[in-house]
């Protein structure tokens, strides 16, 4: 066995790969000094392969290729083994996720200069809601593309079980832990026993007393956000006439504007059949203007930059109570006004689900609520002010921790291989 352990989170919206190193996991640098790789690729027609912050620099910039971003979505849904155009090749998607993880091996293995055979892939609780074939399918799927890029002894865990692992470290007692784990794409929660003492020991199986997870995450709240308040300027929410009877109206098909809302669909709403089907739409839209926006975006391929537009506008919202959103970056001379109370209503259902889920980890767990007395938060859907709110409604005299939100899943990972290698 090498003698280098890795572990890899493999995520939604960032991944990123951290080192065991003398007993101490570090994260590595994937996108030059960046311990983090945004989870998108740009192949572009001259035959090179971008990844992260670089596919953005290169789809941004007008490069002529194809752009994809949210892949690890598809896990263990249809489209696992289907194909998709790129550079007039059809490749399987499963492929292009082989490809980004890859990558991701090889910076890690320049970055020590060696090879590295041991890795831990963090995976949600549960890749799918109420789905096990879906979950088994998925992680079946990311097992045999770790084999297939020459890792050697492969495990998994789960990414909050990670990231709790990777606090327990730096506490100075025992705690009994919640720890709160939003991704770009799943939520996942884990009730588990902490104690610095413990924290070299091999078996910690006692120590965990519940986990939980939906698939709800960052990109769910940027599909909400993209549907209530800027798919309605590229004309969700308009009718048009009947061809055949022109006192018939009918509303425009909502397919388009949900595969312009997810990520991983994107692409779907920018084939040429799709641009067809808005082309013969126009010619009897009752807002026609608003259709012309959509078919800019559809013909001109700017289907991630306006999504990444939206992504940026749930994150200004933050800090904000109301912002202005610039849609001149896609073409479109138009600003669309938001409010975090609008993108707050919007999410409103999903924000439940997971207060749902939350309060099953502990009834599985038999913990009452007041017996926590350390909230662990990680990922970047934690930031939002209104998990934030409910957190602090729910556990008002527990301790918070939300150091290294984006790092803590990696380095628990890596924490993890040397407990199974």
């Amino acid at each position: 066995m090498s003698e280098y352990k890795i572990g890899i989170d493999f995520g939604t919206s960032n991944s990123t790969c951290a080192l065991l190193d003398n007993g101490l996991a570090r994260l590595l640098p994937l996108e030059g000094d960046k311990t983090t790789l945004p989870s998108s690729l740009f192949f572009a027609q001259s035959g090179d392969i971008y990844f992260g912050r670089q596919s953005y620099k290169a789809y941004l910039d007008g490069e002529e290729g194809r752009f994809m971003r949210g892949l690890k979505s598809i896990l263990g849904t249809s489209l696992m083994e289907e194909r998709t155009i790129i550079n007039r090749r059809a490749i399987n998607f499963i492929d292009i996720i082989t490809i980004y993880l890859r990558h991701i091996k090889q910076r890690a293995e320049k970055h020590i200069g060696a090879e590295v055979h041991d890795v831990v892939l963090g995976r949600p609780v549960h890749f799918h809601d109420d789905n096990p074939q879906a979950d088994q399918l998925s992680e079946q799927a990311l097992h045999h593309i770790a084999q297939n890029i020459g890792f050697k002894n492969i495990s998994f865990q789960y990414e909050p079980i990670a990231a709790a692992f990777a606090h327990e470290r730096s506490l100075k007692g025992d705690q009994l832990a919640l720890v709160i784990d939003l991704g770009g794409g799943t939520s996942d929660f884990t009730v588990i026993k902490l104690s610095p003492q413990k924290s070299t020991q091999v078996n910690r199986a006692d120590d965990i007393l519940a986990t939980t997870g939906i698939r709800i995450g960052g990109t769910n709240f940027d599909q909400k956000l993209s549907i209530s308040s800027f798919m309605p300027h590229l004309g969700l929410g308009s009718d048009y006439r009947s061809d055949m009877d022109a006192d018939q109206i009918f509303p425009l098909p909502l397919t388009i504007y949900h595969h312009l809302s997810d990520w991983p669909y994107v692409n779907f709403a920018q084939t040429r059949q799709a641009i067809s089907e808005t082309k013969s739409l126009l010619r009897t839209a009752m807002e026609p203007e608003k259709i012309k926006r959509l078919l800019n975006i559809q013909e001109s391929g700017l289907g991630h930059a306006l999504l990444q537009t939206i992504e940026q506008t749930k994150i200004d919202l933050s800090a904000a109570q109301h912002i202005h959103a610039d849609l001149s970056p896609v073409d479109l001379d138009i600003s669309v006004s938001v409010s975090r109370e609008t993108f707050e209503t919007a999410i409103q259902d999903q924000i439940t689900r997971i207060s749902t889920s939350i309060d099953d980890c502990l009834a599985q767990a038999k913990i009452d609520h007041d017996a926590i007395g350390l909230i662990i938060l990680t990922g970047g859907s934690s930031e939002l002010p209104i998990i934030n709110q409910m957190v602090a409604n729910k556990f008002p005299a527990a301790s918070l921790s939300n150091d290294n939100k984006f790092g803590s899943v990696g380095l628990g990972l890596a924490y993890n291989a040397g407990f199974v290698f």
